[in-house]
């Protein structure tokens, strides 16, 4: 796998970052790009760090070894030796290659602002909010900007609405939306499952924003005491960062219901906003699926599901026994907050969520027959 021509050049929407990717495998294009609405040239630099962190996998699935014709940081090369064990170790179907660059040169330092990948959903809140409390605390460096990255290539008037619900919740954070539409999901796609790729994803967003920024924020999804192997995890985040860049994964203190609980119930923002859904329109909930109603479970332990304007203020315990898991994963982040909810008193919704966890696998046939 040939990354070349690595090219930064202005767009109609903004500014693009580049290349040219040649492999033997069917890849869903022929250049990748990250493209910044509005903002500044020099935020993208002409370099290789978002392409070998956005390549690497893919080039590990396709057994090809990855050649990046543009100037790398040692750093990450290095890393990434490290992150192909990891890679290897976790998923089978992913084999260590060879990976070389144009030229090994030191990144310099950009313009030193702190992101923060923001979706509007329960861990980049937490993040979010939590950073707010910290501002007073010596040498904490506050998140600038909220990074809201359009991996899935949505348009029209949904996403233009979910976009705008970003800026505003920048706005009254004193935060800077900053946003990115890139085509490194769809392009790598043939190769890899996104929940395993996801955190190279962003890793490697971020880096094509190295001109930006000096640090990083990546949200959680799962807490220091149950880490399954995922996509974006504490022991692969950081391996992303450059001699400029520091890559961070946030926020693994605590499960969602503690995060709802110490940070989201406490934010009228967040419950004004909060858009968790993978399975409905871009911005919207569509308060049947596992992760919305394992979010109202969190609400609800919370005392707050009534006050969330974005979710439904009643939790239906049925629906909940009866919802389909699509994946290991999602089985046990529902089992995790079984847990949650008998430790705070609701054996209610601890055996709902645990029959539903139970069920995985098992589509009940009215959500079969839709």
């Amino acid at each position: 796998m040939i990354v070349e021509d690595v090219r930064r050049e202005p767009t109609a929407r903004g500014w693009r970052l580049s290349a040219t990717v040649r492999s033997k495998a069917a890849l869903a294009a022929e250049r990748l790009h990250f493209t910044v609405h509005g903002g500044d040239g020099e935020w993208l630099p002409e370099r290789g760090d978002a392409f070998l962190a956005g390549l690497l996998m893919p080039a590990m699935s396709a057994g090809e070894d990855l050649v990046v014709d543009a100037p790398v940081s040692g750093r990450l090369l290095r890393s990434a030796r490290t992150v192909m064990e990891i890679y290897a170790a976790w998923w089978k179907y992913l084999r260590k290659v060879t990976v070389t660059a144009g030229e090994l040169v030191e990144a310099k330092r950009g313009q030193d602002a702190v992101g923060l990948f923001f979706t509007l959903g329960v861990d980049c809140f937490y993040s979010l909010l939590r950073d707010g409390g910290r501002r007073s605390e010596p040498g904490h460096r506050a998140v600038t900007d909220l990074l809201s990255v359009n991996f899935e290539q949505h348009a029209g008037p949904d996403h233009t609405q979910l976009i705008d619900r970003v800026r505003m919740v920048a706005e009254r954070s004193d935060c800077r939306a900053v946003v990115v539409e890139t085509n490194l999901r769809a392009f790598t796609a043939p190769l890899v499952r996104w929940e395993d790729f996801h955190g190279a994803a962003l890793g490697s967003t971020a880096l094509a924003l190295q001109g930006l920024l000096g640090r990083c924020l990546i949200a959680a999804g799962f807490e220091y005491r149950h880490l399954p192997p995922y996509g974006s995890h504490p022991v692969l985040d950081h391996l992303w960062s450059n001699e400029a860049l520091e890559i961070v994964h946030d926020g693994a203190d605590a499960t969602r219901a503690e995060k709802v609980a110490r940070q989201l119930s406490r934010s009228d923002l967040a419950l004004q906003h909060l858009t968790v859904c993978w399975r409905s329109r871009p911005g919207h909930n569509c308060g049947v699926c596992e992760k919305c109603l394992r979010t109202m479970i969190a609400l609800e332990l919370a005392g707050v599901l009534r006050r969330c304007r974005t979710l439904p203020d009643v939790l239906d315990l049925d629906r909940l026994r009866n919802v389909p898991m699509g994946s290991a994963d999602h089985r046990d982040a529902m089992r995790e907050m079984g847990l949650d909810a008998g430790a705070r008193g609701r054996p209610d919704l601890a055996a709902a969520a645990e029959l539903a966890a139970n069920r995985y696998g098992q589509v009940p046939r009215t959500e079969a027959a839709r």
